[in-house]
């Protein structure tokens, strides 16, 4: 079986979009530890949306905004209220609106922790058998 290695862009793009993640859905109260580790699962499909991403967008970025792109990938799918579409001085405007309409084309994703997931379980068997 053959193994894929991302390139360094794609690399940069991906661990961008992990940061945002951890950035916007970690360290509150009511959310996992900054330090909480990634559902595998989520992980692979994180990997898989980033390259579709980055794919369509890598030949209109430039050197100095491959991480930037993958944070607003994050932060714009899921309408955090910035982004691609709020950053025109970094990709254009045509560009920030289109890459805007194609990251909210994937719908938001729900980031998936395994000690959360563990937790969350244990709450639903509880309820569901009433405990």
């Amino acid at each position: 079986m053959q193994t894929l290695t991302m390139t360094k862009k794609e690399n940069q793009f991906y661990l961008a979009y992990v940061e945002a993640i951890y950035f916007t859905d970690t360290g509150e109260d009511d959310e996992p530890d900054t330090d909480a580790e990634m559902d595998q699962d989520f992980m692979r499909e994180s990997m898989i949306d980033c390259l579709a991403m980055y794919g369509r967008i890598a030949c209109y970025l430039s050197d100095d905004n491959v991480e930037q792109a993958g944070h607003d990938f994050w932060l714009t799918r899921n309408g955090h209220g910035i982004g691609y579409w709020d950053r025109p001085e970094i990709y254009g405007q045509n560009m920030a609106e289109n890459y805007t309409k194609w990251a909210e084309s994937f719908g938001p994703a729900d980031p998936v922790f395994d000690d959360v997931t563990i937790a969350q379980l244990k709450i639903e068997i509880s309820q569901e058998w009433g405990q």
